[in-house]
């Protein structure tokens, strides 16, 4: 089963799906996904910049995975993909993302912390490459996004989210006792200012829709009936405007965003590299799983 899907599911093929797929998990975001996800990225901005005429159908083409730098064949995509001109980022099941694997969270206190900065940052690379198409990118926040997951819909460039009552989202790093990651520490502040970025990534609370758009985390609430049909309604709209007036429009809106960004992603790596190695780290983790609030050391503690 493919951890990542893509489709093109109107009858237009103007808007692309992407789509989180491991459901029983809550689409916790791993390695093996962001390896998948970058592969979907890197193909899909392939067919989106490459002229159809100047492509050889013999070829057997490959590319350089961004975030590892590994050769790899392209994701075979629908007929139609060099056409889209909106795409849809959504979870299946329901939950949007849950944010990182556990048991790759937990596994990172055993790893020293030169590695695990330079192994995050490239873990960021494999997913906030969705910022590198060319095209609008909608996020559809169909449930809970929580903690990468919840940063990862910052790189859509509009979101939206369904109004069922069991649907969050929750930055809540520091209450893992870890630094945030996935460029949220950077994106969020760009978002909705650093005051009340700084509220809701120091509070570590849990929010729902209402106060979602309320704070501007989110841009528009959806009826949970119907939220698949109408998230592809506006891509449709959006789709049908001018291609070349709506990648120009998207690569000038991303531009000041992006200033600084990567900077941005390595001070993050750093920063969760040292929580990493701290008990506190460990005892965020026991603590959710425990469904207990967590005891933390002092800062000045060994």
């Amino acid at each position: 089963m493919s951890l990542v899907k893509f489709s093109l599911p109107t009858a237009c093929k103007r808007v692309g799906v992407i789509t989180l797929n491991t459901p029983k998990t809550l689409n916790a975001l791993t390695f093996d996904m962001g390896s998948e996800f970058s592969s979907l990225i890197a193909s899909l901005n392939a067919a989106l910049t490459t002229p159809p005429s100047s492509i050889d159908p013999n070829v057997n083409a490959t590319f350089v995975d961004s975030s590892t730098q590994a050769l790899k064949t392209p994701v075979p995509l629908p007929e139609g993909t060099e056409n889209v001109n909106a795409i849809i980022l959504t979870g299946s099941g329901r939950a949007f993302s849950a944010g990182g694997s556990m048991s790759f969270l937990k596994s990172r206190s055993a790893v020293p912390s030169h590695v695990n900065s330079q192994v995050m940052r490239n873990f960021y690379a494999s997913f906030l490459c969705v910022r590198t198409l060319p095209v609008p990118v909608i996020a559809g926040i169909n449930g809970p996004a929580v903690g990468a997951g919840a940063c990862l819909t910052l790189a859509a460039d509009y979101r939206l989210m369904s109004d069922s009552s069991r649907n969050m989202m929750s930055f809540n790093f520091t209450k893992l006792g870890i630094h945030p990651g996935m460029g949220g520490s950077h994106l969020l502040p760009s978002l909705i200012g650093p005051g009340c970025a700084a509220g809701v990534m120091l509070g570590a609370g849990r929010y729902g829709p209402l106060e979602c758009k309320e704070m501007g985390l989110v841009d528009r609430i959806l009826p949970e009936e119907g939220f698949e049909e109408d998230l592809l309604k506006l891509g449709e709209e959006w789709a049908a405007n001018s291609p070349v007036a709506s990648r120009g429009l998207v690569k000038t809106m991303r531009a000041q965003v992006d200033l600084g960004l990567d900077k941005a992603l390595w001070r993050e790596a750093d920063q969760q590299a040292i929580c990493y190695g701290r008990k506190d780290w460990l005892e965020g983790l026991d603590a959710v799983m425990e469904k207990r609030e967590p005891v933390f050391d002092g800062f000045w503690s060994e």
